[in-house]
């Protein structure tokens, strides 16, 4: 992923920029009039909170390879509100700014490209998005495990691996939750022998716990 898109932006003489993101470590957006940048996760994963001034936070989603993030068109609240995107393992980024890829972009094949990560993108908000349909904080935190499970789980023998650490206060923060009551709900997965925590706070699914919500019809 990373060495074609590099080649695209070389062979387009569009000028870009390479970034890295720790784990753990953030990135703050605002609203931009002038410049309009446009980010391209070329590996790595990460999640988006929208901030308001009065601290409250809002999850919008969970982005990975071949997301876009772009942030122009909330011009509305543009002045009380900012992004924060948290890396979930070391991840790599592509800027550019949409004046730039305008001007310099010659090949059809680099807009169809980067309408295909526009719809992928897509689909990671609108995956994202069953998170926060549910009002109880327990479904959404088996949402949250579903689609971690889904998007990005290593297959075992009676288990799924997510591959990046997933601490209780995070899973408080995508879930809109305090951690008091993430830690009750993590707590009786895993005296039910659902998930469990290996080292350095890597989760992992037993089967046991797909049966157990098929069972219970809890999606």
């Amino acid at each position: 992923m990373s060495s074609k898109w590099k080649q695209l932006f070389f062979e387009s003489e569009i000028p870009f920029y390479i970034y890295k993101l720790n784990k753990g470590d953030s990135l703050i957006f605002k609203y931009q009039t002038k410049h309009k940048p446009l980010i391209i996760v070329f590996y790595g994963t990460v999640y988006v909170m929208k901030i308001f001034t009065n601290n409250e936070a809002i999850f919008l989603a969970i982005l990975t390879n071949k997301s876009i993030i772009d942030f122009n068109f909330d011009f509305f609240d543009s002045s009380y509100v900012y992004y924060k995107v948290v890396a979930l393992e070391n991840t790599y980024f592509i800027k550019f700014f949409w004046l730039d890829y305008i001007a310099h972009c010659k090949y059809l094949s680099t807009s169809i490209k980067l309408l295909d990560l526009f719809r992928y993108t897509l689909r990671q908000y609108e995956s994202s998005s069953y998170i926060l349909m549910h009002k109880s904080i327990r479904y959404r935190v088996v949402q949250l495990l579903l689609l971690l499970c889904k998007d990005f789980g290593i297959l075992n023998n009676n288990y799924v691996l997510i591959p990046f650490e997933l601490s209780q206060k995070t899973i408080s923060y995508i879930t809109g939750s305090n951690l008091i009551t993430v830690n009750k709900i993590v707590n009786f997965l895993i005296t039910r022998l659902f998930i469990k925590y290996i080292k350095h706070k890597i989760l992992i699914c037993y089967f046991s716990f797909f049966s157990y919500l098929r069972n219970n019809k809890i999606t």
